[in-house]
């Protein structure tokens, strides 16, 4: 049903709904996709938002006709190189720059020109965007040119903004720059998420402590029964912290995910690796990036030193420097070796003679099926052996556009959500776990922590110095 205080916005021909998490506003959006006439562009940020929506609409059986759902920055890049001439977005412009601000203000360009208008109108009848309060300027002024054309309903959390973008494109204040353009109708209230599982004390809580957050002040000296403090001090060896990452009530079939910090993805890959889990991981991120650098700037044992080192980070039991030394003495003494080459180490004698894509994916593909090794950061291998893959099999194809051309197809397929998943807050917003584990160097906001305390339906353990501090 839809609420209220949504029925009120949609009385209008645009306004904003303000929404703190698990209060239903994925299920408003989909509603609203469904309900209303004709056809309706629904845009967020992220890959689990995309997933979150897509899930939603199926739930309530929402025709693709009904609602096309995608990022703002793979709308924004569809359209921008589509139209060129009006966008003016340089064919030059590759996703390796990962500088999306740029492809969004062409979007906006775009928009603004009026050249696409009939066609915008002949697309949509209307646009919901997600998360507005992660919206940068580039986006912000997509989204006002576009509800110059047609209708636009915007929902978001200030509470949520923890995107902070780039210097020069920084995130809009909802307050002064979102509310004036998209009148506020209403804010959500009732906390659906933990209302679902017989929780509803862990929603009513953490809805109740919103104020406090909100001034920066994180207390967990009474709380509901779900919500339990560990003392632990920032900055321990990932060994150490492992021991405390876990959750008592975990039953079988029942998701639990860790968070830690924003800035070390291969810190986030150990822990993974020491409480036996996996990493989410952000399509495209710096890792990728890296590893794709390495490997194009290298060749002969210095690219075999590149995808082991990769390795060593992905896999766990990969044995990446004792490969290394048979590798080294294979290329050394080809046929004098007593034991034979494995099929890893064999592929990677290849990889050393040959700078084809075809023997990098070969070498991860052994390595992986190797016993004794289990792949620690899946997202991140299955995307990296995807684009190089494409590569071999289309010789005319650049790394950028397979990468680009792999990570939508990541996007449609949406995230899997594991247990024991291992991820930061910038990665898990949107996505739900029973269980969350919040590490000592998971949050350096008052906007990080409120992300990280409503992940979790069912418990959240939070270790931390103290019970009660201040953050800013």
């Amino acid at each position: 049903m839809i609420e209220v205080a949504v029925g009120k916005m949609l009385a209008t021909r645009k306004g904003a709904i303000e929404a703190p998490a698990g209060t239903g506003k994925t299920e408003q959006i989909a509603l609203v996709a469904g309900t209303l006439t004709g056809r309706w562009l629904v845009l967020t940020h992220t890959v689990a938002g995309v997933d979150a929506i897509r899930k939603r609409l199926k739930k309530y059986s929402v025709p693709d006709v009904k609602a096309h759902v995608e990022t703002i920055s793979a709308w924004s890049y569809r359209w921008a190189r589509a139209f060129p001439e009006n966008s003016h977005l340089s064919a030059q412009w590759t996703a390796k720059e990962n500088d999306w601000s740029t492809v969004q203000r062409a979007a906006a360009d775009l928009v603004e020109s009026g050249a696409v208008q009939s066609v915008l109108a002949a697309s949509y009848d209307g646009v919901l965007v997600d998360e507005y309060q992660d919206c940068a300027e580039s986006q912000h002024r997509l989204i006002c040119a576009l509800s110059r054309m047609m209708r636009c309903y915007v929902f978001g959390d200030p509470l949520q903004a923890i995107f902070g973008f780039t210097r020069t494109d920084r995130v809009v204040d909802w307050h002064t720059r979102t509310l004036p353009e998209f009148p506020l109708a209403g804010r959500l209230a009732t906390p659906h998420r933990w209302n679902a599982v017989d929780n509803g004390e862990l929603g009513a809580w953490l809805l109740s402590a919103r104020p406090g957050i909100q001034a920066g002040k994180i207390d967990l000296t009474n709380v509901p029964q779900s919500v339990e403090w560990v003392q632990c001090e920032a900055g321990q060896p990932v060994t150490d912290l492992g021991k405390f990452c876990f959750v008592r009530s975990q039953q079988p079939g029942q998701t639990m995910a860790v968070l830690d910090s924003s800035f070390d993805a291969v810190r986030r890959a150990k822990l993974a690796k020491t409480i036996g889990g996996t990493t989410v991981e952000p399509v495209s991120g710096r890792c990728e990036r890296d590893f794709y650098d390495s490997v194009r700037n290298t060749g002969g044992i210095e690219r075999v030193a590149a995808v082991l080192d990769f390795a060593s980070s992905a896999f766990a039991g990969a044995a990446a420097a004792s490969k290394r030394k048979r590798v080294e003495s294979l290329l050394a003494n080809p046929g004098r070796q007593r034991i034979p080459a494995s099929p890893a180490e064999i592929a990677l004698c290849a990889m050393a003679r040959d700078t084809s894509f075809r023997h990098v994916v070969d070498a991860l593909q052994c390595i992986e099926h190797e016993g004794g090794v289990t792949v620690t950061r899946p997202e991140l291998v299955y995307g990296i052996k995807a684009s190089l893959r494409l590569c071999v099999e289309n010789p005319g194809l650049s790394l950028e556009d397979a990468t680009w051309q792999v990570a939508n197809t990541r996007r449609e397929r949406g995230r899997i959500v594991r247990n024991r998943s291992v991820g930061s807050t910038l990665l898990v917003k949107g996505l739900e776990f029973d269980h969350v584990v919040i590490t000592p160097d998971a949050c350096r906001t008052k906007l990080e922590w409120y992300v990280a305390l409503t992940r979790a339906t069912r418990s959240v353990r939070v270790l931390a110095p103290q019970k009660s501090f201040t953050v800013g």
